[in-house]
């Protein structure tokens, strides 16, 4: 690691999540070379019903299928293409990453990724991909490397300048962080993720207006997005508006939790008597909540005991 971590980086939402082992573009299991990345439902089924003459045409088969939410199909088709071509090919094993990610299959995923690359290093997709896996699995030096000649390039996505904002903000190079997020920002300029890092990175770096409007137009792009309600309730708490950050951050209706969670913010921020008021609103509303909330009210009893109570904000 570069640098010492300044702050606790928290909530910060990533486009891909990633992780698993390295393969070889070589590698023969069994007869099939392909086996290792099948997973899922039968495929005779598929075969019968969609019969197809080319590699490219199960290649579209298999877009088809994810635009239908199909990945079953989709992963077979990508595969029963690769099978019908005299060599592996990047695109496809990278197309089979994205599947196995969306279905949570991280090992697979990155093996697909590694394969591509292995086939073809200069496929953006899956550099930027493998990546994430590696920030994903907090190999922050590894990821960094994997995601900077993209830009030294100029063909960096903006899910990697998003992602390389997420390792300089671990490293608490904020400047170099929003650098990236708004980099991100030009080429795909109302993306709820990438508003929301932006804005947790002003809120890391204290600047709470900056935070406010970065995580605003979070809300308004997506206005389901709890993360970025979460984070502006973070902003509203550190400003000591703590109803209105009970109210952001309650968006999806458990008050118990925002009430305990703000009250943590105020604690850490040494507003005692306003934390202590939060934690036991926190045990009155939810029972599921007392456990937590107790043990934080006996945390702070015992920083009160040694530091004294100090000034509520309101």
């Amino acid at each position: 690691m570069k640098f010492a971590l300044k702050k606790p980086v928290v909530c910060l939402a990533l486009a891909l999540t990633l992780g698993g082992c390295a393969s070889n573009a070589q590698r023969q299991v069994g007869a099939d070379p392909y086996a290792a990345l099948a997973e899922g439902n039968s495929s005779v089924e598929y075969s019968t019903a969609f019969p197809v003459g080319s590699p490219e045409e199960a290649y579209r088969n298999g877009a088809a299928a994810l635009r239908a939410s199909d990945p079953d199909r989709a992963l077979f088709e990508y595969l029963r293409g690769l099978r019908m071509e005299k060599t592996p090919q990047a695109d496809p094993l990278y197309r089979i990453g994205i599947i196995h990610h969306g279905r949570g299959n991280h090992d697979l995923a990155e093996k697909a990724y590694r394969w591509a690359l292995e086939i073809d290093d200069s496929h953006v997709g899956a550099h930027t991909a493998l990546g994430v896996a590696l920030l994903e699995q907090r190999d922050y030096d590894a990821a960094e490397q994997q995601l900077q000649p993209l830009v030294s390039r100029g063909r960096a996505p903006w899910q990697a300048h998003n992602a390389l904002g997420v390792i300089a903000d671990i490293w608490g190079d904020y400047g170099q962080a929003r650098g990236h997020y708004e980099t991100a920002l030009e080429a795909s300029p109302q993306t709820p993720l990438v508003l929301n890092n932006l804005g947790y990175s002003r809120y890391l770096a204290g600047d709470w207006d900056g935070a406010r409007q970065s995580l605003r137009r979070a809300v308004s792009a997506n206005p389901g997005y709890e993360l970025a309600w979460r984070n502006l309730g973070l902003v509203y708490a550190r400003e000591g508006d703590f109803e209105t950050a009970v109210e952001a951050v309650a968006r999806n209706g458990d008050r118990a939790k925002a009430y305990n969670d703000i009250g943590y913010i105020s604690m850490l921020e040494g507003r005692y008597d306003d934390a202590m008021g939060f934690f036991e609103e926190a045990m009155r509303l939810s029972p599921a909540y007392y456990i937590t909330a107790s043990q934080n009210a006996k945390n702070l009893d015992n920083l009160m005991r040694r530091n004294g109570s100090r000034q509520s904000a309101n």
